[in-house]
């Protein structure tokens, strides 16, 4: 596998500390010296097993562990691709998908692979024969490929592929102009509306969503859900990333959650990914509820009425919208769509008390 740091790219010394460019990000990242030399050794182009020799001889044991550790760090950063096409031969599987109203097809030329993350995206295929966008997976030299429409391809470890390729897809998703918008939070569906759950990192956004996907809400998406035209929503269902600290809470709501295979986000975090028992697909719904959590220590769980206003704050807090800014047309049906809404803040500590208070909100919201 030929490597090479990516278009526009460099390596930089200053007062002889290396340090690596990248106008993407617009950053300039301080190295240490053998991750300079690895650098510029990148910028003409290397094979992998060139690149670990070389550095074996200077010194480090295991240096291909090593190597493919750094390299997917660099890789998922935008720093370095693999230059080498994806394999011209047909693949041994192909998966055709259909998510936020994209087809995408998975071909994967490498059984390990296709074992490990088909099952992650198995609940969104469909029957079309055209796709927007193709994504090809292989390995070479231990390492996980991925390609998109033939583009220079990321490298990564094999277990860091399943996240990769759901954040890839998600970015395709929300470059579609049919839809007006995306949030950060959760979905499920609840007498024919939805309820968005809101949170900052830790809160509990997944593991409570999970939680009541076991008491009777349909699963709409645990991160991302797309606004359309006139302020009705859709989650995009990919598998909830269930971490590991949740592994053993949640073991009730997803049979054979142990069994499951460990995936790596790019953040390091282990995870799984289970199948709710009901998938709301497609489905688009008016917002009928938007829940901001506050997960704390101790105390019985409440709700607080919240106003549309910060409601509508949060929501835009971590939106993403097409061009630049938010424009006012989008605003304006997001006013409209808030203003429909039951807000509140959940204070909690426990998963039951917390689903027994938003059963209770949403059957008599529907009453």
């Amino acid at each position: 596998m030929m490597l090479r740091l990516s278009q526009g790219t460099s390596i930089v010394f200053i007062d002889g500390q290396p340090l690596i460019h990248s106008p993407g990000r617009q950053v300039l990242l301080e190295m240490n010296q053998i991750a300079g030399y690895i650098g510029c050794r990148l910028e003409d182009g290397v094979p992998f097993q060139q690149l670990a020799q070389e550095v074996l001889e200077r010194g480090f044991s295991e240096p291909q562990s090593m190597l493919r550790t750094e390299l997917a760090h660099w890789s998922l950063g935008g720093l370095i691709h693999a230059c080498d096409p994806p394999p011209s031969s047909q693949p041994l599987v192909t998966q055709l998908i259909s998510i936020g109203g994209t087809g995408f097809a998975l071909r994967y030329h490498d059984e390990r692979l296709a074992t490990r993350v088909a099952p992650l995206f198995a609940h969104l295929e469909t029957e079309r024969e055209t796709a927007s966008v193709i994504y090809d997976l292989w390995q070479d030299d231990g390492m996980a490929c991925l390609s998109r429409n033939g583009e220079p391809a990321s490298v990564m470890q094999p277990a860091q592929v399943g996240p990769v390729i759901k954040a890839r897809i998600a970015d395709d998703i929300l470059k579609d102009q049919q839809w007006l918008m995306a949030l950060h939070a959760g979905c499920l569906h609840r007498h024919g509306k939805a309820l968005l759950i809101l949170g900052e990192p830790g809160a509990g956004k997944t593991t409570l969503t999970s939680w009541l996907t076991g008491q009777g809400f349909i699963y709409g998406g645990d991160d991302i859900t797309v606004v359309n035209g006139d302020g009705r929503v859709q989650g995009l269902p990919f598998l909830p990333s269930v971490k590991a600290g949740g592994w053993k809470l949640l073991a009730s709501v997803y049979d054979g959650l142990a069994r499951l295979p460990v995936h790596v986000r790019p953040d390091r975090r282990r995870v799984r990914f289970p199948t709710p028992g009901a998938v709301a697909g497609g489905k688009i719904a008016e917002i009928g509820w938007i829940i901001k959590l506050r997960r704390g220590d101790a105390g019985q769980a409440r709700l607080e009425t919240m106003t549309s206003a910060l409601a509508l704050k949060h929501l835009l807090a971590e939106a993403v919208s097409h061009g630049e800014g938010l424009e006012r047309r989008a605003l304006d049906v997001m006013i409209r769509a808030v203003a429909s809404a039951k807000c509140g803040e959940l204070h909690y500590r426990q998963l039951e008390d917390a689903t027994r208070l938003l059963r209770r909100l949403c059957d008599d919201e529907s009453a």
